[in-house]
């Protein structure tokens, strides 16, 4: 319906879920958010297939696979570490505490949201260890 809908009022959504398969599915953009702080944002397909920040991947992680003998295969990444509360965030970066990449840096300085590749952007200051 939300497709019917989108192509006869050439409308343009924004659609909030936890469910990146059901995001990707309706999307042709993707911005992953954490803790209200834009994390990552690409076109659906190369945030799916090339994600970078390091929650991206996890929740890309989770997301179903329908063939058992793949879904076996597929390395689930758990998230370790404490979860922040919104109300009182970390200095820095907010994914920090959960983030296996995370140094002094990241406690100091909140990282800049910036275009890594065409249309690709990402806020760590760690891409250089994540590709």
């Amino acid at each position: 319906m939300f497709e019917d809908l989108q192509k006869e009022r050439n409308l343009t959504y924004l659609f909030i879920a936890h469910d990146l398969s059901v995001v990707n599915h309706i999307s042709s953009r993707i911005g992953v958010m954490y803790l209200g702080h834009m994390v990552e944002m690409a076109e659906a397909s190369e945030l799916i297939f090339h994600s970078l920040h390091p929650y991206t991947r996890s929740l890309i992680s989770a997301i179903p696979i329908a063939d058992p003998k793949i879904a076996r295969e597929n390395k689930r990444i758990i998230l370790e570490g404490d979860v922040p509360s919104p109300v009182n965030p970390p200095s820095g970066c907010p994914f920090r505490t959960r983030c296996p990449y995370a140094d002094e840096q990241c406690a100091a300085q909140k990282p800049q949201f910036k275009e890594v590749t065409s249309g690709h952007y990402c806020a760590c200051h760690h891409l250089d260890k994540l590709n």
